[in-house]
């Protein structure tokens, strides 16, 4: 694992600049369906800026799960998001308690 993660855009060749912001916490997570460690985890267009900082560091320290349960993704609407690039799984990422 790195201590310097990182941001970055997604942004492909002939697509403009989007606003979704994807971040690295420099370590391998595991998708609660499939198993895979293809995850990406991002901060979805208009996440307040002043919780992504609270969310890097939760993030970074390894202090949460990935959630992928319909009824609690809908609740969570200043969570960060993440997708598994290989089943399309995706949910919201969850602070543990």
């Amino acid at each position: 694992m790195t201590d310097t993660p990182f941001h970055f855009y997604i942004k492909r060749n002939g697509w403009p600049m989007t606003p979704l912001v994807a971040y690295c916490p420099g370590g391998k997570l595991i998708c609660p369906k499939c198993n895979s460690k293809k995850i990406t985890l991002f901060f979805k267009p208009g996440f307040p800026g002043n919780l992504q900082h609270i969310w890097c560091k939760v993030i970074d320290d390894r202090d949460f799960s990935l959630c992928d349960d319909y009824e609690i993704i809908l609740k969570c609407n200043f969570n960060p998001n993440w997708v598994c690039k290989k089943c399309y799984n995706g949910g919201v990422v969850l602070k543990n308690e």
